[in-house]
């Protein structure tokens, strides 16, 4: 345990007169739900729940309960380590978080690694600089997440972490030796329980070797009933372009996959989807999320093309500070039809240097330089050592309910690396999507909403007893009331409690009551069971 916390006590809470949405789809029904000892006790026709007096009451009349929502994309990989609680999910309704998509490596490890992992955490929360990361294996790294979460959490393994094991932190494609390294690395990772694997997508100048790399690992992973979850890994290649590479990629495997905050670039949302619908029909195990918001966000860096973002910092700064490299770098982006300098706004910058530029778009910044939008990019990325973060806007309204609208759309999360400049989806993405898109703008149904947030992603993890209400299920239930529900966090203040949200339940505790987080510890780390089943120890 976390010093003296100590895990809560579920006890028996009965939901009465309520709206139920099961998070099958299918339509509401009015009922009592009965929690006890961390599972769905019963599911009972409104009124017919009969009080003993030991159990806590909670007049449902007119609120909408349903599964608590799981977030196939989490805010940030460090969350649960910096901030147990997890204030900003479980206040949008969030029960289950997936974790390894962000960029931090926490499992497994090397000595090395895990010293620059405990380096992040403690300039991240100040209690981390007396201690050390302890647990070197996923196993290890599940069991310390298992101590103490305020919610659910699964992991999937970055392909960065099982290189580390086999090569270190060479740049250079791994030799055959390295690669059966990298592959067992990533059977021991799902057997210790691991959902899956994470990566960038494929990119266009990836060497044959880099090919077979990524290959090697979603056949592994695919095997193992695990699933694969590529980030488009460059603002300058087309969206269905990327998500082309990436289904391509994984028909030849067989890996399941799960393409992670899909939005519309200038070609819409039709050319997508279209991909998408191709694929299901040539029969890839297919599934995406995207958040419900125009601004995006990323690094500057990933405008670069994949060949000038190759190994490790020192080696992208290295080609910034070289002419002939900078020469190439600008004529391939100025080449791109792809990128709308206009839409692409600085949101947080390390360096002192550059604090003026926060809220400023590239072309403008150029504009005022006197400079081309590249060379305004490769100065700014060596002034502020790659860690400068962008919002950009990417399609329309219309194109983003196209996306939420597909067949296999899932909700997801939204969050900066940067604790200066957050986006408001970290505390509102899920409010927004019922709220904003289902409710208020009429985009779908309720009950097709609900399950897009609930028994879908559930599905995705092979989740034995969670994402559906059903008697003897996992008790990670929430209660909202349908007339208020709606983000409340903005850009100028992005930490801002969703409004409507009204009882938040893991594993049968409450974690928010009346509207106001408990701060209980209730969450379990959920690990890749037999048969490729997702289920908590």
């Amino acid at each position: 345990m976390r010093g003296h916390e100590v895990r809560p006590t579920a006890v028996r809470t009965a939901i009465t007169h309520t709206r139920l949405l099961d998070g099958t789809g299918n339509p509401e029904y009015l009922g009592d739900i009965v929690l006890e000892s961390g599972l769905i006790a019963d599911i009972l026709p409104a009124g017919s729940f009969k009080d003993d007096g030991t159990t806590i009451l909670i007049d449902g009349a007119g609120l909408v309960t349903c599964p608590g929502f799981i977030d196939l994309r989490s805010s940030s990989d460090t969350a649960p380590l910096t901030d147990p609680a997890r204030h900003s999910a479980l206040t949008q309704g969030v029960t289950t978080e997936v974790l390894g998509q962000n960029g931090a490596n926490c499992a497994p490890l090397t000595d090395a690694s895990a010293s620059l992992l405990r380096h992040r955490l403690a300039g991240m929360a100040p209690e981390w600089a007396d201690r050390d990361v302890q647990w070197r294996t996923v196993g290890q790294y599940l069991d310390h997440l298992d101590s103490g979460t305020g919610t659910n959490t699964a992991y999937l393994v970055p392909k960065d972490a099982v290189r580390a094991l086999a090569m270190g932190s060479a740049a250079v494609a791994p030799s055959a030796q390295q690669l059966v390294t990298e592959v067992k690395a990533m059977a021991d990772a799902l057997e210790q329980g691991a959902v899956g694997l994470s990566s960038s997508a494929p990119g266009a100048s990836a060497t044959p070797a880099e090919t077979a790399e990524l290959e090697a690992l979603c056949a592994a992973v695919g095997a193992y009933g695990g699933y694969w979850a590529p980030t488009r890994n460059s603002l300058a290649v087309p969206v269905a372009e990327s998500v082309a590479r990436s289904i391509a990629l994984a028909s030849k495997t067989g890996v399941p996959v799960h393409l992670t905050h899909l939005a519309a670039d200038g070609a819409g949302a039709a050319d997508l989807l279209s991909v998408l619908d191709r694929a299901l029909k040539a029969g890839v195990d297919l599934t995406c999320d995207s958040h419900p918001y125009l601004e995006n966000p990323g690094m500057l860096a990933s405008l670069l093309p994949g060949w000038a973002r190759d190994g490790q910092d020192e080696d992208v700064l290295a080609r910034l500070d070289d002419p002939e490299a900078v020469a190439r770098i600008r004529s391939e982006l100025e080449a791109s039809a792809d990128i709308d300098w206009d839409a692409v706004t600085i949101a947080f910058v390390e360096s002192g240097q550059l604090a003026m530029l926060v809220g400023q778009s590239i072309a403008r910044i150029a504009a005022i330089q006197s400079s081309d939008p590249a060379t305004t990019l490769v100065r700014i990325l060596l002034t502020d050592s790659l860690a400068t973060g962008v919002l950009y806007a990417a399609g329309t309204e219309d194109d983003l309910r196209a996306i939420m609208g597909h067949r296999t759309h899932t909700g997801a999360g939204v969050g900066f690396r940067s604790e200066a400049a957050a986006h408001p989806g970290g505390w509102g993405a899920f409010a927004r999507f019922v709220g904003g898109f289902a409710l208020e703008a009429k985009a779908m149904d309720l009950p097709a909403a609900i399950h897009q947030l609930t028994g879908r992603p559930a599905q995705r993890l092979h989740l034995a007893n969670r994402g559906v209400l059903a008697a003897g299920n996992a008790a990670d239930v929430l209660v909202f009331d349908p007339d208020a529900i709606i983000d409340m966090a903005t850009f100028a203040d992005p930490r801002q409690p969703a409004a409507g949200i009204n009882h938040v339940f893991v594993n049968g505790v409450p974690a928010v009551s009346e509207h106001q987080p408990t701060s209980a510890l209730a969450g379990r780390a959920l690990r890749r069971g037999p048969e490729g089943t997702t289920q908590s120890l």
